[in-house]
């Protein structure tokens, strides 16, 4: 049976916990190069940079460790960690959502439909709905859910077997008789003028952000793709044909683009520094 994956929890401070940063750290430094460990002398350094002290991110990778996400293994006097199968698996579905996040939604008329029995449902129905949401999946009742993003169905299959669920789910695709009709049903589905902000606050953010050296080009980085997780999080990938006009999803995903492109190497060059300090 899996468990509830990792919130981006924050600091009372209003800045990302240093274990939502791990999270984030792993899987843009270390899965993203198809690597399964790091050493614990450059995570500490790493998660320094960004101003998290080290005792919290000690802390937060014991937790990790005794959650089962982490592996801690001796190497000398040194700490290696591993990656275990279940982290490997949640980092692999981010990065998917991540690159489904930068391209636009191809639509075929059909829409994604899930239904969900609501007495199956009810035990993990608050974290279920949060995931279903992650992978674009809107609630228009008790156990009904539509989607208009295929890629995520695969996805939400597999949650589905993890938590036992599959043989209670039923998927169906559907077509909508005019566009009136359509519109009401994503009006009914999701809260597009709540998830406006998300993208213009990015956009305010990281727009004109140029970093001088590569310690700033791998904060720059790692902070970008904490915060774009916190916008695709919930952004439901509506075709563009479904969007305001003035939809900001287009910029911010180009802003984004254009900064992870500009900053990869000198960001890759600080961490693969950090990895081989002795």
């Amino acid at each position: 049976m899996a468990v509830a994956e990792p919130a981006l929890r924050r600091r009372p401070d209003g800045g990302p916990s240093a274990r939502a940063l791990v999270f984030t750290l792993l899987g843009e430094y270390v899965r993203w190069a198809g690597e399964d460990t790091v050493p614990l002398r450059a995570v500490v350094p790493a998660l320094g940079s960004l101003g998290v002290a080290d005792g919290a991110t000690r802390r937060a990778v014991t937790r990790l460790v005794h959650e089962g996400w982490l592996a801690a293994e001796p190497v000398g006097r040194r700490t290696r960690l591993r990656l275990t199968p279940r982290m490997v698996r949640l980092l692999r579905r981010w990065t998917e959502r991540l690159v489904r996040a930068v391209e636009k939604t191809p639509w075929d008329g059909e829409w994604r439909m899930l239904l969900l029995r609501p007495a199956e449902q009810a035990p993990q129905h608050g974290w279920l709905a949060e995931r279903l949401e992650f992978e674009g999946f809107g609630p228009l009742g008790r156990g009904v859910w539509i989607a208009a993003d295929p890629g995520g169905v695969d996805a939400v299959r597999e949650l589905l077997d993890d938590l036992g669920l599959r043989p209670h789910a039923t998927f169906l695709t559907s077509r909508i008789g005019s566009g009136e009709e359509e519109r009401a049903l994503i009006g009914q589905a999701w809260d597009l003028p709540s998830i406006r902000p998300l993208f213009t606050d990015f956009i305010d953010r990281f727009a004109g952000l140029e970093p001088g050296t590569d310690e700033e080009a791998f904060v720059a980085r790692l902070r970008m793709v904490h915060a774009w997780r916190l916008v695709f999080d919930r952004d439901p990938r509506l075709p563009t044909v479904f969007l305001p006009d003035d939809w900001p999803g287009e910029q911010a995903t180009e802003l984004f683009i254009n900064n992870w492109l500009s900053w990869y190497e000198p960001a890759d060059r600080w961490w693969n520094r950090l990895c081989a300090a002795p």
